[in-house]
């Protein structure tokens, strides 16, 4: 009895971890996650904020963009927001960074109707900050 009691336990931890095995092994295309496509453009902008804009003003706003960016068809592009420390740039106090996968698709974003509508409705707020320094970079590959 004890032959056969120790017998069917191993047949069933064999078949509970060949059913795991197989439930967890992914079939080709298949709940894969797509590779992120590498930026190869970055966009930098800093700003004077001459008005004491509060940050999450700003996020919100280029995470409105970044929808449409999305929407577009391109969710590894837009922009990212960050506060510059007051020791390394007196005169500024965030900078944006756009991120782009290259400059044709930058070209294509910035181009696209929708881009474009979605920064009219946002113009009245990046009107009263002073982006006073903006440059475009490509990685060197």
């Amino acid at each position: 009895m004890k032959k056969l009691f120790l017998a069917l336990t191993v047949i069933i931890a064999v078949i509970f971890v060949s059913l795991n095995f197989s439930c967890t092994q992914q079939k080709a295309g298949e709940t894969e996650e797509v590779a992120a496509t590498e930026n190869t453009l970055k966009s930098v902008s800093l700003l004077e904020d001459t008005i004491n804009v509060q940050p999450a003003i700003l996020l919100a706003s280029l995470e409105r963009i970044n929808q449409v960016i999305d929407s577009i068809g391109y969710p590894d592009a837009g922009y990212q927001l960050w506060i510059v420390q007051s020791d390394t740039a007196a005169d500024y106090r965030y900078m944006i960074n756009g991120f782009w996968p290259d400059q044709e698709i930058y070209d294509e974003i910035h181009d696209h109707e929708l881009y474009k509508r979605a920064w009219e409705e946002e113009e009245d707020l990046w009107n009263m900050i002073n982006i006073s320094w903006y440059n475009r970079f490509e990685k060197v590959k």
